[in-house]
């Protein structure tokens, strides 16, 4: 199975001073501070039928520095906060998603339903077809 490599377009958000958010990390999700420094809070994890809370002390991206991934195989929450009187910004980049199920499905039947015109279109038998219309 291929992995994509590709990535869509980063998302920039402004943080102002005292502000905090929480976003999704995705698996393959890169997350660089652009300006100023963020607190990263990472939240509770999934663990069977329990929550597991990780280490209350946040890790610190000043300027410049990206979240290392860890490689999990699940999306993970993070609070983000501008601890700093001055404006921060950070940038999430996502990687292309793997096409599901669903997709595979869906290109399967249409190539299904296009090859038949295709090899009567390549055959010549198509002019034949028309005409017996």
């Amino acid at each position: 199975m291929s992995t994509h490599s590709t990535t869509t377009p980063p998302l920039t958000q402004h943080l102002a001073p005292g502000q905090g958010i929480w976003i999704c990390l995705h698996p393959g999700s890169t997350l660089r501070t652009t300006r100023g420094d963020v607190a990263v809070h990472w939240g509770p994890q999934a663990c069977g039928q329990a929550s597991q809370t990780p280490p209350p002390p946040p890790t610190l991206l000043k300027a410049g520095q990206h979240l290392p991934w860890n490689g999990q195989a699940q999306a993970a929450w993070i609070q983000l906060h501008n601890p700093r009187d001055c404006p921060a910004e950070i940038q999430l980049m996502e990687a292309a998603p793997a096409p599901g199920l669903w997709q595979k499905i869906w290109h399967g039947l249409r190539a299904a339903l296009q090859s038949p015109r295709k090899v009567a279109k390549d055959s010549g038998h198509g002019s034949a077809l028309h005409a017996a219309r």
